[in-house]
């Protein structure tokens, strides 16, 4: 929200809301450690370029307000959701969380291929991730959150929330360090005995899917604030990440299942010990130091593989051909890579309903597992499919009105050869003034009661700027409600003018949202207005008055325009209040003339008179 194309020529006591930290400046003679806490104070206040900033506090004036009441009411370690800190530092857990999630997902698919130095490597790694995780649950402590649209920032409501015992649970579950776990199971696998490895699989798999929105959330805060994507765009490439993420963790998943459950089926056990003894032999070299086994007879080291097996093989067996595809990795020396690719096209395969994986056996507990997979792919690719679907046809004609509104946009400034800085405007000028929920005043307007539409109309312009202009200060409440039943809305981006030096006068203007640049004729800058103030009061009362200044928006001002003739008409009956509002506009006019007089070289800084 900073002030696009604006060089601020004013001296600083000048600049009205120009502070946005409101902490104490750093003058000369400072020391280094009182530079460096102030810089990180600065970091954990409210950051116009966050985001989400823009929602919640739409101008420059409630930003700087708001972290005004942080510096001088909240304990300095207080985090704001809306701060630089926490856009950089949920930009960083978006990669942390991705790659906790992905290397989990790998690492327990592929550990008993894995030697036992890259084991080790890959645990440190992600012990190192789970610690930036847990790190993140203790900042979140002092942190606040968003709550049916209120910024909560005091620390017992903060620290009440987060430690609710299913949030708490849900978070720790997160960031345990699982991988401390590999070397027990791959130990267990080597001793077929695979019944807790199994299940801690299934619940990593499971424990993922939940962390979508997670994930979902982190990345829509570098969507936004990185490739300032729009929401139509993240909500198109939300569903094919999660897609892609789902394809990874049910690849491993496919993969290492079928090993696990084969020693779990007793008609199969020559099978089961056959394939972790070959393991056993080519992955660890037959390592009994690392993993020491001893709860059977190994198989002595066999020069055909393939001759054993066959010489071997119960008569009733099933699984052959799937042993016969292990065996033929084990001889071609293939790689975790291509074993990892291979059940991905697999998984591709079974979710788009174009194939089917190799199964160990005609087994219910395999051909069940398979049925799921089946059958959870199908409901996936048809969500996204749908999904894809109905993002698409949001070009053409969308559900939600903000979307065809945009859509016609698009549609004009391509009829017309608009170029793209016009449709950019254009699109942003409709985003701002409907903030990306299209809705029509009208028939609210006239639907509503008059009592009821009266209330509506005195809540948004009565407390925020009619009761601070001078002349409508002292009128009556029923006045005031009649008043603000003319004002008409009015938008303006940055570096538009609202009114122009030399121009006719015939409206007053209320700056409801914004800063905005008051200048002279020509082009010095004599102050900003920020939110709340009004200017052009004197064009109601006399209508061969000009603009003596020009005012220009700094950043997306939400405006409120007053005619003469709508405020002629309504004051007209009450005779005796239009004296008064007369009278007192003339001792304005009178009491400028008379400073003019007396410093004729002085510029006074009158919002009456724009």
């Amino acid at each position: 929200m900073s002030f696009k194309g604006h060089r601020c020529s004013l001296p600083g006591v000048l600049r009205l809301g120009d502070s946005i930290t409101h902490l104490p400046p750093i003058l000369p003679g400072t020391t280094l450690v009182d530079r460096i806490l102030r810089h990180i104070r600065t970091l954990l206040l409210i950051s116009p370029d966050h985001p989400e900033t823009h929602i919640y506090y739409r101008s420059r004036t409630k930003i700087a307000a708001e972290n005004e009441r942080l510096v001088r009411e909240l304990p300095p370690f207080i985090v704001h959701p809306f701060s630089s800190f926490r856009k950089c530092w949920e930009m960083m857990m978006y990669f942390v969380l991705t790659a906790h999630l992905v290397t989990l997902a790998f690492v327990f698919a592929f550990a008993p291929h894995l030697p036992y130095d890259v084991l080790s490597r890959t645990q440190l790694f992600d012990c190192v991730l789970c610690a930036l995780l847990g790190l993140e649950f203790a900042l979140k402590l002092v942190t606040g959150y968003v709550h049916q649209g209120e910024v909560v920032l005091e620390l017992s409501r903060i620290v009440r929330y987060r430690l609710r015992w299913w949030y708490v649970v849900n978070r720790m579950l997160l960031f345990v360090p699982y991988v401390l776990l590999l070397d027990e199971l791959v130990l267990a696998f080597y001793q077929d005995s695979v019944t807790v490895y199994l299940g801690l699989v299934i619940y990593l798999y499971l424990l993922s899917i939940w962390r979508f929105r997670s994930i979902n959330r982190y990345f829509a805060t570098i969507a936004r604030s990185l490739f300032g994507l729009s929401e139509k765009q993240i909500r198109l490439l939300e569903p094919i990440m999660d897609t892609v993420y789902v394809l990874h963790w049910t690849s491993c998943l496919l993969y290492i299942v079928p090993m696990l459950t084969l020693s779990l089926l007793g008609n199969n056990a020559f099978e089961a010990h056959f394939l972790v003894d070959v393991l056993w032999s080519h992955d660890q070299q037959r390592n009994a130091s690392l993993y020491p086994i001893s709860h059977r007879m190994r198989l002595p080291p066999l020069s055909d593989l393939r001759d054993y097996f066959h010489q071997h093989l119960p008569k009733s067996s099933t699984c052959a051909e799937f042993m016969a595809a292990r065996l033929d990795d084990v001889e071609h020396n293939v790689s975790v890579t291509y074993r990892y690719l291979r059940a991905l096209m697999i998984t591709f395969k079974i979710s788009v309903q174009g194939g089917h994986s190799l199964s160990v056996a005609h087994h219910y507990l395999h051909e069940g597992m398979q049925s799921l997979l089946l059958l959870g792919g199908w409901i996936w690719s048809t969500y996204i499919l749908l999904l894809l679907i109905r993002t698409i046809i949001t070009a053409d004609a969308s559900e939600t009105q903000y979307d065809e509104i945009l859509n016609e946009i698009d549609a004009f400034c391509r009829r017309m050869r608009l170029g793209e800085p016009i449709h950019r405007k254009m699109s942003h000028h409709f985003a701002c003034h409907y903030r990306m929920h299209y809705f029509d005043v009208r028939p609210i307007r006239t639907q509503a009661s008059d009592n009821l539409r009266r209330t509506v109309l005195m809540e948004i312009s009565f407390e925020p700027f009619l009761t601070r202009s001078d002349i409508f200060r002292e009128l009556p409440v029923y006045v005031l409600q009649d008043i603000a039943d003319q004002l008409r809305f009015e938008l303006y981006l940055e570096n538009d003018t609202i009114i122009a030096a030399g121009s006719s006068v015939n409206s007053m203007y209320f700056l409801a949202i914004g800063t905005a640049a008051v200048y002279t004729p020509d082009g010095v800058e004599l102050g900003h207005l920020i939110d709340g103030a009004n200017f052009g009061a004197i064009a109601l009362f006399r209508a061969d008055a000009l603009r003596t200044v020009s005012v220009v928006a700094l950043e997306v001002c939400e405006v409120y325009r007053l005619d003469r003739a709508s405020f002629q008409k309504l004051i007209r009956p009450h005779s005796y209040l239009l004296g008064h509002v007369v009278k007192l506009a003339e001792k304005r006019i009178q009491e400028r003339s008379t400073a003019i007089h007396e410093s004729p070289d002085e510029q006074f800084y009158d919002t009456f008179f724009y």
